[in-house]
């Protein structure tokens, strides 16, 4: 499962078996912490999700900005 991390969305996608194609899952609408993490666990259970990959937005000159703090502090 991928994960993009927005400040005001979370989209999720989930590969096919050979990991070459990603289909979009849902767009959970941030709220809480708490919330947010939930319902990513309810969908990597349901779709029995061996691995989670979060997207790291990097700068144009490859240096992590806010965004990708942001993402690893989640």
């Amino acid at each position: 499962m991928g994960a993009d991390l927005g400040t005001k969305t979370i989209g999720l996608a989930l590969s096919d078996v050979s990991r070459s194609i990603a289909s979009p899952l849902e767009t959970i609408k941030r709220t809480k912490f708490t919330a947010d993490a939930g319902r990513i666990i309810a969908l990597a259970k349901q779709h029995d999700v061996a691995a989670l990959v979060f997207g790291l937005p990097l700068n144009m000159d490859g240096t992590e900005g806010p965004r990708c703090q942001s993402t690893r502090a989640f």
